[in-house]
């Protein structure tokens, strides 16, 4: 199967649902192949990175809930600090241990974004994407949730059922995402697009504009996919 390569501009070929399920396939074939998780050791010093860079996610969002806003120098650290560990992390041959350490752990949320960082930047690999495309893409993974710093926390922690309302409220996270990145200077346009589309779908059943296909923007379709996968392998439900 063909990927498309090079930057993000008329080089890249959509990615498309077969290509998805191509992918998909190919990461639950790891996922279960016994003989790769008795034969690799988990990398304590890559748990330790994940683990710090969890904590600088938690730190950094919880000043953008307290601000209101993000800073250029905010997206600068996570470019020079957690970016360097995730594209580290998505190399290494026992990724899904690390999923396992971290969905053990408490703070979900901020988990979460480091654990979409990791399988977007190891989808983008084997996609083919430039090196500048791919580091776009990883840092648009781990923001792609930023905008749930504008919703109630009581929300994202609540354990039972939604109400169709709160529900609403918080499929507005993407919204909100878009509103924080796009105006900082300095960084690509992709990144609050892909916080506006992640959770858009193929079949138009997606939020919060019910695009389909070629009209969800390329990154936005990888992360998307990464989303979901960590998800499901956490045991989590899909906002």
């Amino acid at each position: 199967m063909k990927y498309g390569k090079g930057k993000l501009n008329n080089e890249i070929s959509p990615l498309t649902i077969p290509e998805i399920d191509f992918i998909m396939e190919e990461m639950n074939k790891w996922k279960e192949n016994e003989s790769v998780k008795q034969h690799v050791q988990p990398n304590i010093r890559i748990h330790e990175k994940i683990n710090g860079a969890s904590e600088q996610i938690k730190n950094l969002f919880e000043d953008i809930r307290k601000e209101e806003n993000i800073q250029l120098e905010t997206v600068e650290g996570i470019k020079a600090e957690i970016v360097p560990i995730i594209e580290e992390a998505a190399k290494n041959p026992d990724i899904y241990y690390l999923f396992e350490e971290m969905q053990t752990k408490n703070e979900y949320t901020y988990k979460h974004n480091i654990g979409v960082g990791i399988i977007a930047t190891y989808l983008g690999t084997k996609l083919g994407l430039s090196k500048e495309s791919l580091s776009d893409l990883t840092l648009a993974a781990i923001l792609h949730d930023v905008g749930k710093t504008r919703i109630p926390e009581r929300l994202l922690e609540k354990p039972g059922k939604l109400t169709a309302t709160e529900y609403d409220e918080i499929k507005r996270h993407t919204i909100y995402g878009y509103e924080l990145l796009k105006s900082i200077p300095g960084i690509p346009s992709s990144i609050a697009l892909t916080a506006l589309q992640h959770n858009e779908r193929e079949d138009g059943q997606g939020y919060p504009h019910k695009l389909k296909g070629s009209n969800i923007y390329y990154l936005s379709k990888i992360v998307a996919i990464a989303d979901v996968f960590h998800a499901m392998s956490s045991g989590y439900a899909i906002l």
